[in-house]
């Protein structure tokens, strides 16, 4: 693997384990009833997801976008 597929797929990795927590953390504001935080945290997990999908366009990329707009179309 090249160096530059070795650097997409570890900032893959460390956007998805990111966005991961990001993830637990809106589920434990919505738990608790913390709807702004629960908004902010979606729209982060937005702008990252997005970013990501923008820049790396890996297949780790691919995954974190996925489960990112999993958790989205449950708040909407």
């Amino acid at each position: 693997m090249s160096h530059d597929a070795d650097v997409i797929q570890t900032l893959g990795t460390m956007i998805k384990e990111l966005l991961l927590d990001a993830v637990r953390l809106q589920r434990n504001a919505r738990r608790n009833g913390d709807e702004a935080s629960e908004q902010r945290i979606a729209a982060f997990i937005a702008a990252v997801s997005a970013a990501e999908t923008a820049c790396l366009r890996s297949d780790e990329s691919a995954a974190a976008y996925a489960l990112s707009r999993v958790d989205e179309s449950r708040i909407h």
